[in-house]
């Protein structure tokens, strides 16, 4: 199957979905979802699912042990989050998290110069974001996990795009933000 967008097309449609989003949340809902997506694209990996199934398993194990049982109980793992799609899942709930705490946690901006500094953790968590993803569906395992004709964007091929873009939210900002004050 083969799209009819470029990598680079795609890449940059989702920076402007992100820069979008976070024009409309504002700065300070943004900062919260970037500290999730941060921590979520540095703590979820494709084996997190084996890992978190194999805590759960042992669990009733540890708990009878720290209550006094004599002999710990060697129970079999039983593969509880088997497979790499449920930290494609773990990683969705992470995002979802900083993005909804973001949005209960402070009110909608009021000012245009919050609206605009907002673009900057956005376009910071939609490289992560993509960063994920790309790295997500490039192989688990030595297998393919989707197989579309089209090659996985790096972010870091964009770093000075994402730069550039970062700066121009911050002269805008700063402008709207001297304009306000020469108006008082």
């Amino acid at each position: 199957m083969s799209l009819p967008f470029t990598e680079q097309q795609c890449f940059f449609v989702a920076i402007l979905i992100f820069i979008v989003v976070g024009f409309q949340r504002g700065w300070r809902r943004e900062l919260v979802s970037l500290v999730f997506i941060l921590l979520a694209a540095f703590l979820v990996h494709q084996d997190t699912s084996n890992a978190v199934g194999s805590f759960i398993g042992r669990l009733p194990a540890s708990v009878g042990y720290a209550a006094g049982s004599s002999q710990p109980q060697t129970s079999a793992v039983t593969g509880f989050l088997g497979g790499p799609f449920w930290s494609l899942i773990i990683f969705a709930a992470m995002v979802a998290l900083g993005y909804y705490i973001g949005n209960k946690a402070f009110p909608r901006p009021s000012t245009p110069q919050e609206r605009f500094i907002g673009i900057v953790p956005a376009v910071i968590s939609g490289a992560f974001v993509l960063g994920y993803l790309s790295n997500y569906f490039k192989t688990i395992g030595g297998r393919s996990t989707v197989s579309v004709d089209v090659q996985s964007p790096d972010p870091l091929n964009y770093v000075a795009v994402i730069f550039f873009i970062a700066v121009i939210a911050i002269v805008v900002a700063v402008i709207a933000s001297r304009r306000k004050a020469a108006k008082k």
